[in-house]
């Protein structure tokens, strides 16, 4: 009962921070602000990566590259960044922080391309380079899985006003959050996972989007299939369709369709934990995991992402 505690009290107080970071101040609700996902660059608003239902219990550092090509009109439009994604398991097993970024992006852009997001072009500023918004997670482990009942996780995240060049439309100045409950369930080596939520940012004059997040996605992993190839033990694959929608219904509403491969390389094999004497209890060995990831944006949202990494677990 502590730990639920510790948990609502947790999300109380991310809440209350960021509400506290987004006055509403005599909002003209008739005024479209275009400060919404169609309008910006790729990092700007993106759609939010699915989890599986399930806390990692493992602690993670993820390091990966982007190359995104805009199609929001015919023009020049790409981005390169470099990605970051720490994972840290906190004083229970039901708890863990996540923090990720892009943490620098290089991108250039035509006049057209420009023209299409209503901003001032400037040769002398194309291409360019910025740093990007902070997301830090807070993530708990609602309600566990059994065999007849599915998992429960519960994401508190907060944005930071990091991201710059709002001139350019790379970043807008302001904060955001999100909250999403993810429901799963595992049967053999396929895994389900629905998600619903809420999500907010400020825009202009004080006042807020308030957008419905939602998302369904698809986990498989081979190497959970009886007698399965010992090459195929460390794949996994997953897929997912999610998206949100705003309010204002002018180009806040993404919604993507995105796919991931990866494959864990163990560096050492899995001992037992503590003293053998005492305990069986095996842990798990540290590995690197590289994977691939493509994402294409169906509304609102006009990109196509290809994603290169490699996480390293412990």
């Amino acid at each position: 009962m502590k730990r639920l505690y510790t948990t609502l009290a947790i999300s109380l107080l991310l809440a209350a921070q960021a509400l506290a970071a987004t006055p509403v101040i005599s909002p003209n609700l008739r005024a479209q602000t275009e400060i919404a996902p169609l309008w910006f660059g790729p990092n700007a608003f993106p759609v939010p990566e699915m989890a599986s239902g399930l806390l990692e219990s493992t602690a993670s550092v993820e390091l990966a590259g982007d190359y995104f090509q805009g199609h929001l009109a015919d023009g020049l439009d790409q981005t390169f960044d470099a990605f970051l994604r720490i994972h840290l398991p906190l004083w229970t097993e039901r708890a863990a922080l996540t923090v990720w970024m892009p943490v620098v992006e290089f991108w250039r852009t035509d006049a057209t391309v420009d023209a299409a997001r209503h901003i001032l072009s400037d040769p002398s500023k194309d291409p360019g380079h910025d740093s990007g918004d902070v997301y830090i997670s807070a993530d708990f482990q609602l309600v566990t899985e059994t065999f007849f009942r599915p998992s429960i996780l519960l994401r508190s995240v907060l944005k930071t006003a990091s991201g710059n060049n709002f001139g350019y439309a790379r970043y807008y100045d302001s904060p955001g959050y999100f909250f999403d409950m993810t429901v799963g369930k595992s049967i053999g080596p396929l895994r389900i996972a629905a998600t619903t939520g809420f999500l907010c940012w400020q825009t202009d004059n004080g006042r807020q989007n308030d957008a419905v997040q939602y998302g369904l996605a698809a986990f498989f992993t081979p190497g959970e299939i009886p007698y399965c190839a010992p090459w195929l033990r460390g794949l996994s694959l997953s897929a997912q369709w999610a998206g949100y929608t705003g309010w204002e219904h002018h180009g806040d509403s993404p919604q993507t369709l995105s796919a991931r491969a990866a494959y864990a390389i163990p560096l050492s094999s899995p001992s037992l934990s503590g003293n053998s004497s005492t305990t069986d209890s095996p842990s798990v060995a540290p590995a690197l995991e590289p994977f691939v990831m493509v994402q294409h944006g169906l509304r609102d949202w006009p990109f196509t992402q290809l994603r290169l990494g490699i996480c390293y677990r412990w």
